[in-house]
């Protein structure tokens, strides 16, 4: 990802984050109480159903009607019925507090993200974005035809930062870089908007890091700084919500790598404006990639990159040299695999002889 050697500096500033899972676990924790206490009320009111008809069936039986389970469910007799419901149980109120604890039960609230299934749109665009430049282009224009269909999806909005992200990277390549800072600040925008739906969603927060550490280029030092800190943090709230996405671990893993290759100055600078200036070990950050390769073994050049050159770094070289001929192996398609794949050749042909 070009963003992390472009804002070098940026991540110079960028402590450790403020923002962990205890939250996330905590309302878990509730939620669960609350269904335990739930299905005891379901359990209670079961009991109290079946003496409730034992009652139906008695008055019933004096009225010389039959019984409460051959009950008629014509209009004509829902007075008459109330009426058995009133004798049996001992007045109105509690038929009306009956059914309003029905209507409670039935109505299971879900969250946004779990109540929606991915559709032919969204299947298309996650289709278009592994193929070349020209398919993230039309996965970009398809997701802007379909825009008034989702305005309060979660799932299009982080889709149509991504989307808008990846292109911006394409636009750059090409040269026009007004364009590219335009289209950043507008993932940007639309990964706030994502948020804002549902604050929950992994990917919202990936793609909001991603396109916040991106506009480091056209932004203060002291924004810089901030963003820095507003990245991580987001990242680390991303793989609390999903531990098994493979590219949450290795963005986390390059923001640890780029602090730790901070130079003696860079840290100097860092310490002059923070008390506490960032700190990463190569050890804790090896950690993170070999977490995105485990779950994406063997699939991912540029995470296999940075795994070599964290055994560089800890002068572990046949380790690396083992690393950088299985990056060597896997097929170059994106741009970034193309820098990869150049930087892996330079790095075997010193390190091979080791």
């Amino acid at each position: 990802m070009n963003f992390f050697r472009q804002n070098k500096t940026v991540f110079a500033s960028v402590g450790a984050s403020l923002f962990i899972g205890i939250m996330y676990w905590k309302m878990t924790q509730n939620i669960m109480q609350e269904l335990r206490h739930l299905l005891g009320i379901i359990t209670e009111l079961q009991s109290e159903v079946s003496l409730l008809r034992e009652k139906l069936d008695n008055v019933s039986r004096r009225r010389g009607r039959p019984p409460s389970g051959f009950f008629s469910i014509g209009a004509s007799s829902v007075e008459e019925d109330e009426e058995l419901f009133e004798d049996a149980y001992g007045g109105g109120s509690d038929l009306e507090s009956l059914k309003e604890l029905e209507e409670q039960i039935i109505i299971t609230p879900k969250s946004s993200s779990e109540s929606i299934e991915k559709d032919e749109v969204f299947c298309e665009v996650d289709k278009l974005l592994e193929g070349t430049d020209g398919d993230k282009r039309q996965a970009l224009k398809l997701l802007q035809e379909n825009k008034d269909n989702y305005s309060t999806n979660v799932e299009f909005y982080w889709r149509l930062s991504k989307t808008t992200y990846q292109v911006s990277q394409i636009i750059g390549a090409e040269g026009d870089k007004d364009k590219k800072k335009q289209f950043i600040y507008e993932a940007k925008d639309i990964a706030v908007k994502a948020l804002e739906i549902d604050d929950q969603s992994a990917n919202a927060h990936k793609w909001f890091a991603i396109a916040i550490g991106s506009i480091g280029e056209y932004e203060s030092t002291q924004d810089k700084i901030k963003n820095g800190f507003i990245y991580k943090e987001h990242i680390e709230k991303a793989i609390v919500l999903n531990p098994k996405d493979p590219s949450n671990h290795y963005l986390l893993g390059r923001w640890c790598f780029t602090v730790y290759m901070l130079s003696w100055i860079e840290r100097k600078a860092a310490a002059a404006l923070f008390a506490s200036p960032p700190t990463a070990t190569i050890e804790e950050t090896l950690v993170h990639f070999l977490k995105a390769d485990e779950l994406n073994p063997g699939k991912w050049k540029e995470n296999i990159l940075f795994i070599a050159k964290c055994y560089i770094e800890m002068r572990q070289y046949k380790e690396a040299v083992k690393w950088l001929i299985k990056g060597q192996q896997v097929p170059t398609i994106s741009q970034d695999d193309k820098e990869s794949a150049a930087e892996i050749e330079t790095l075997l042909t010193k390190y091979r002889s080791y």
